[in-house]
């Protein structure tokens, strides 16, 4: 992402929390991130569109700091999932402002938002079920759909609390409180050994496959793991830095509509002497069909 579209985005969001949706003007948005109203238009189509895409980088933001937490390899599933609860909870409440926003001006967003919110929504259920099936194993797996949502409802419910009503809750302690009680949940649900309420099939339908957003989610997820061992790494300022800036055209590059895998090929050639992160440059060149070169 290019500096000018992250900061309209982060003064977008700054001056919505402040002022209100309609209060604030694109002309307003684009004096604050120092650039001209035209250039604002090259990035969004309207403040709706804005707005959609604030709730996209952010949401992205947070969901790329729970996956890092998700491959620390020190932690239990059970201390994976508390951590990635935390950090859920921290970054709820630094946007809550924005977030408040959006509910008091009854934020009508772009008709793209019924793809993004479908696109959350399946990458929510694919958190939720793949932290609770390390835990718990195959045996939750007819369950899976029914607990996913319990660990969700729980979350969002104490989100409200916390948002709403201004409730201050420890992220800490109620991580790990969420955490104990999935658990009380869960074992309940294996020894009555009932019916699912909602079959995995009923889901599958729900959330036809895209095998393109697939391989995306697949990729970044081998990016993230770079990045993570790359602070563990021995390396020279220099070296990590140039390392870190190839991990954000990457990034970036997996973001568009069609990102192109020659783009990829060039840029992995940068790890080729890095032998911790090979495993890792060789995953995203099977899943995208290159050679590294």
């Amino acid at each position: 992402m290019n500096e000018k579209k992250k900061k309209l985005l982060e003064t977008g969001m700054k001056l919505f929390a402040q002022k209100g949706f309609h209060a604030t003007s694109i002309q307003e948005i684009a004096d604050k991130s120092g650039v001209s109203k035209g250039a604002f238009y090259l990035h969004f189509q309207s403040k709706e569109d804005l707005t959609l895409n604030i709730h996209d980088y952010y949401y992205k933001g947070t969901m790329e700091k729970v996956w890092t937490v998700k491959q620390r390899e020190d932690l239990t599933p059970k201390e994976s999932l508390a951590q990635q609860l935390q950090v859920l909870l921290e970054d709820f409440m630094k946007n809550k402002d924005f977030i408040i926003m959006h509910m008091r001006d009854n934020v009508n967003l772009t008709p793209d938002s019924k793809q993004f919110i479908q696109d959350m929504r399946k990458q929510s259920f694919r958190w939720t079920s793949e932290n609770l099936l390390e835990i718990y194993g195959d045996e939750l797996k007819p369950h899976i759909v029914d607990a996913s949502i319990l660990l969700e409802g729980m979350l969002h419910s104490y989100f409200k609390w916390m948002i709403i009503d201004e409730v201050d809750l420890d992220h800490v302690s109620l991580s790990n409180f969420l955490v104990r009680r999935m658990d009380d949940v869960i074992q309940g649900i294996l020894s009555e050994n009932e019916e699912p309420q909602i079959p995995l099939e009923k889901v599958l339908e729900h959330f036809p496959t895209d095998e393109r957003k697939d391989t995306q989610q697949e990729v970044r997820d081998q990016l993230i793991h770079i990045r993570t061992q790359l602070q563990n790494l021995d390396l020279t300022k220099e070296k990590q830095n140039e390392l870190e800036n190839v991990l954000g055209v990457l990034h970036e590059e997996l973001e568009k509509e069609n990102p192109q895998p020659i783009v990829f090929q060039g840029m992995l050639a940068h790890f080729k002497n890095t032998p911790e992160l090979q495993r890792y440059c060789e995953n995203i060149a099977e899943k995208l069909g290159i050679k590294l070169i």
